[in-house]
């Protein structure tokens, strides 16, 4: 009956075009919690300071060195507390020294017992008896052990701080610290670490473009800092690491995903700006609480910050709360993201939610900085009319809208069938299977 129904409501109109079935219209990009960059640029331009940026985004805090911020933690007493992963799980790691030298050490047996000197082939892996070794290469391709041991705790530690070596996988120059190889618990893998210290690390980040104004790089490297230094304190000191995390990086940061993308001395010879907002800032963070606040940061908002416990939830940190971000729609942000457009299609949305189709989408609540909430979607699943409510942040994530700051328009394929129509769901699925087309006049 429900079928047959639907087929007398179909009206001969059909909506024409390549029109998508949902148009989104939006403001801002990223999660818009923290620091907005394009905010920040504008600030910076019209003659704030670092603080002052600070200060308007992130409320409430504080900014100092670790030993003031977070005292009698590891990352204010230990000089090199970082260890960023570079690799992981691999079989061999190889790596040359393209100035100075380095010692080619075993951690836990023989010492330092190699110099490894400029445009030299190396690699560290297994020695074939359960161990590892250093190897390197010949002038005629052979690959030769040099020492070995039965464990594979070893690192590559510069003479001096004119030594630079690269990781070729990586594609990458590295001038601080020491390059650590672990083997994993688990799965006997190795994985490369990056044992550095605060500032070498955030010499390698630049995350802003070099043409922005002072304050506006030096505001993010506080906010850079704070973010990483928040992340190793929650995942602790190298000495504490238990089984899981060793298995999974042997690290307290890792180099991307789910942190910042450290580039090395590679970075630091093409960012020279950023290197200066580095050494004006030298270890200012944020702190908060005793300890060290969550630098969140991200493009720009919708016009609003989002407080990070209606975006993230969880913990609130009430210092990432919603403030006006007018700044970053100022003419001098230049935000490309300031307003943005995008089109969807219902078997996008289908596939993401496991419809079969879906015939409307609407905001259904939306947070104190006007982003949405979250969202309605209604269609057929399993042959029957369903609605279910979702997470703008999950629609955002399946449709990859540059942010939650949207609206929604429902475009049917048919002028007389609504997308509120109680038969909107058997309609659009006839016309996806192609049963009909609609009629002509």
């Amino acid at each position: 009956m429900g079928l047959s129904l639907a087929l007398t409501l179909l009206t001969p109109v059909l909506a024409v075009g390549a029109t998508p079935d949902f148009s989104f219209t939006g403001s801002g990009w990223g999660h818009g919690v923290g620091l907005s960059q394009y905010g920040a640029k504008a600030m910076g331009a019209d003659g704030a300071t670092y603080q002052e940026i600070i200060n308007r985004y992130f409320t409430m805090v504080a900014v100092g060195p670790p030993s003031t911020v977070a005292a009698d933690t590891f990352i204010a007493t230990d000089s090199s507390p970082l260890w960023v992963g570079l690799l992981q799980n691999s079989d061999r790691v190889s790596f040359r020294v393209d100035a100075g030298s380095a010692r080619l050490c075993f951690d836990r047996s023989s010492g330092c017992v190699i110099v490894a000197t400029v445009g030299e082939n190396w690699r560290f892996g297994p020695n074939g008896t359960g161990g590892c070794a250093f190897w390197k290469e010949s002038g005629s391709g052979i690959w030769s052990i040099l020492d070995s041991s039965s464990d594979c705790e070893a690192s590559v530690r510069p003479s001096d701080t004119a030594t630079t070596f690269t990781v070729p996988f990586k594609a990458r120059q590295y001038s601080d610290g020491i390059l650590r190889f672990r083997k994993a618990p688990v799965t006997g893998k190795l994985h490369t670490v990056l044992e550095i210290g605060i500032d070498g690390y955030m010499r390698g980040l630049a995350v802003l473009p070099e043409s922005w104004a002072p304050a506006a790089l030096q505001a993010q490297v506080v906010v850079s800092r704070s973010k990483a230094l928040w992340h190793v304190l929650d995942r602790g000191s190298e000495d504490t690491f238990g089984v899981e995390r060793r298995e999974e990086c042997y690290c307290n940061l890792y180099d991307g995903s789910p942190d910042q993308v450290f580039q090395g001395f590679t970075g630091e010879l093409r960012h020279p700006n950023w290197v200066a907002a580095v050494s004006s800032t030298a270890q200012q963070v944020m702190g908060y609480g005793g300890t060290v606040a969550l630098g969140e940061f991200g493009s720009s908002s919708g016009g609003m910050t989002e407080a990070f416990a209606d975006v993230v939830g969880g913990d609130s940190h009430p210092y990432l709360v919603t403030v006006n971000d007018s700044a970053a729609f100022s003419v001098s942000a230049a935000n490309p993201h300031g307003y943005w457009g995008a089109g969807a299609d219902q078997a996008s949305l289908a596939a993401a939610f496991n419809f079969s189709w879906v015939s409307n989408v609407k905001v259904l609540e939306r947070h104190s900085s006007g982003s949405a909430a979250t969202v309605l979607l209604s269609g057929i699943r399993d042959g029957r009319p369903t609605s279910e409510t979702r997470t703008a942040v999950a629609v955002r994530s399946a449709l990859s809208l540059r942010s939650t700051t949207f609206d929604i328009t429902v475009n049917p394929r048919f002028a007389d069938v609504p997308a509120t129509h109680q038969f909107a769901g058997e309609v659009l699925g006839l016309n996806v299977l192609r049963i009909t087309t609609g009629c002509t006049a």
